[in-house]
Protein backbone atom coordinates (compact mmCIF):
# COMPACT_ATOMS: atom_id res chain seq x y z
CA UNK A 1 0.00 0.00 0.00
CA UNK A 2 1.33 3.43 -0.92
CA UNK A 3 1.55 6.37 1.45
CA UNK A 4 -0.22 9.66 1.01
CA UNK A 5 2.49 12.35 1.12
CA UNK A 6 0.14 15.30 1.65
CA UNK A 7 -1.27 15.80 5.15
CA UNK A 8 -4.78 14.31 5.06
CA UNK A 9 -7.68 16.53 6.08
CA UNK A 10 -10.45 13.93 5.78
CA UNK A 11 -11.53 10.37 5.17
CA UNK A 12 -13.91 9.82 2.33
CA UNK A 13 -15.66 7.39 0.04
CA UNK A 14 -15.44 6.97 -3.71
CA UNK A 15 -18.88 6.65 -5.30
CA UNK A 16 -19.21 5.08 -8.73
CA UNK A 17 -21.97 4.12 -11.11
CA UNK A 18 -25.38 5.32 -12.21
CA UNK A 19 -28.92 4.06 -12.70
CA UNK A 20 -31.78 5.01 -14.95
CA UNK A 21 -34.74 6.91 -13.51
CA UNK A 22 -38.36 6.06 -14.27
CA UNK A 23 -38.21 8.74 -16.99
CA UNK A 24 -35.13 7.25 -18.65
CA UNK A 25 -32.70 9.84 -17.28
CA UNK A 26 -29.29 8.79 -15.96
CA UNK A 27 -28.91 9.37 -12.20
CA UNK A 28 -25.91 8.93 -9.93
CA UNK A 29 -26.26 6.14 -7.42
CA UNK A 30 -24.59 5.80 -4.06
CA UNK A 31 -22.58 2.62 -4.77
CA UNK A 32 -19.40 2.82 -2.68
CA UNK A 33 -16.35 1.69 -4.67
CA UNK A 34 -13.96 2.42 -1.76
CA UNK A 35 -14.30 3.85 1.74
CA UNK A 36 -11.90 5.17 4.36
CA UNK A 37 -9.83 6.91 1.67
CA UNK A 38 -7.42 9.45 3.20
CA UNK A 39 -7.46 12.72 1.26
CA UNK A 40 -6.32 16.31 1.48
CA UNK A 41 -8.92 18.68 0.06
CA UNK A 42 -8.16 22.36 -0.40
CA UNK A 43 -9.06 25.17 -2.76
CA UNK A 44 -6.49 26.32 -5.28
CA UNK A 45 -6.49 29.51 -7.28
CA UNK A 46 -6.71 29.23 -11.07
CA UNK A 47 -6.51 31.94 -13.70
CA UNK A 48 -9.19 31.58 -16.35
CA UNK A 49 -10.08 33.68 -19.37
CA UNK A 50 -13.66 34.92 -19.54
CA UNK A 51 -14.46 35.17 -23.24
CA UNK A 52 -17.65 37.16 -22.60
CA UNK A 53 -15.80 40.05 -20.96
CA UNK A 54 -12.43 39.42 -22.64
CA UNK A 55 -10.64 39.48 -19.28
CA UNK A 56 -8.71 37.05 -17.15
CA UNK A 57 -9.99 36.35 -13.67
CA UNK A 58 -9.07 34.17 -10.72
CA UNK A 59 -11.37 31.41 -9.49
CA UNK A 60 -11.06 28.93 -6.61
CA UNK A 61 -11.14 25.25 -7.57
CA UNK A 62 -11.39 22.42 -5.02
CA UNK A 63 -8.48 19.98 -5.43
CA UNK A 64 -7.68 16.75 -3.60
CA UNK A 65 -4.60 14.60 -3.10
CA UNK A 66 -4.88 10.87 -2.39
CA UNK A 67 -2.34 8.05 -2.27
CA UNK A 68 -0.97 6.90 -5.59
CA UNK A 69 -2.65 3.49 -5.71
CA UNK A 70 -6.21 4.78 -5.12
CA UNK A 71 -8.73 3.52 -7.69
CA UNK A 72 -10.40 6.80 -8.65
CA UNK A 73 -11.14 8.17 -12.10
CA UNK A 74 -12.87 11.05 -13.84
CA UNK A 75 -16.64 10.58 -13.61
CA UNK A 76 -16.53 9.16 -10.07
CA UNK A 77 -17.77 11.13 -7.08
CA UNK A 78 -15.89 11.68 -3.81
CA UNK A 79 -17.85 12.00 -0.55
CA UNK A 80 -16.07 13.74 2.35
CA UNK A 81 -17.28 11.57 5.24
CA UNK A 82 -15.40 13.66 7.84
CA UNK A 83 -17.12 16.98 7.12
CA UNK A 84 -20.81 16.16 6.83
CA UNK A 85 -20.93 14.22 3.58
CA UNK A 86 -19.99 16.92 1.06
CA UNK A 87 -20.05 15.28 -2.38
CA UNK A 88 -17.70 16.31 -5.18
CA UNK A 89 -17.63 15.28 -8.84
CA UNK A 90 -14.22 14.03 -9.95
CA UNK A 91 -13.36 16.13 -13.02
CA UNK A 92 -9.77 15.05 -13.66
CA UNK A 93 -7.15 12.76 -12.11
CA UNK A 94 -3.43 13.35 -12.64
CA UNK A 95 -0.23 11.85 -11.27
CA UNK A 96 2.61 14.35 -11.61
CA UNK A 97 6.11 13.03 -12.26
CA UNK A 98 8.18 12.86 -9.09
CA UNK A 99 11.87 12.00 -9.01
CA UNK A 100 12.57 8.98 -6.80
CA UNK A 101 9.04 8.13 -5.64
CA UNK A 102 5.51 7.69 -6.89
CA UNK A 103 3.65 10.93 -6.17
CA UNK A 104 0.11 11.38 -4.85
CA UNK A 105 -2.77 11.53 -7.30
CA UNK A 106 -3.96 15.10 -7.83
CA UNK A 107 -7.70 15.33 -8.38
CA UNK A 108 -9.71 18.28 -9.69
CA UNK A 109 -13.12 18.38 -8.03
CA UNK A 110 -16.42 20.23 -8.44
CA UNK A 111 -18.78 20.50 -5.46
CA UNK A 112 -22.14 18.81 -6.15
CA UNK A 113 -23.77 18.67 -2.72
CA UNK A 114 -22.96 20.69 0.41
CA UNK A 115 -22.71 19.21 3.91
CA UNK A 116 -25.96 18.19 5.56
Amino acid sequence: MADVYAVATCRGSILRGSTESEFGDEEDNETVAASGVLARIKSERRRVFDSATQTARTVRVPMARVQSDTDIKAGDRFRDDTHGGVIYAVIDVDQPDQQGRQSDLVIELRKLKPAE
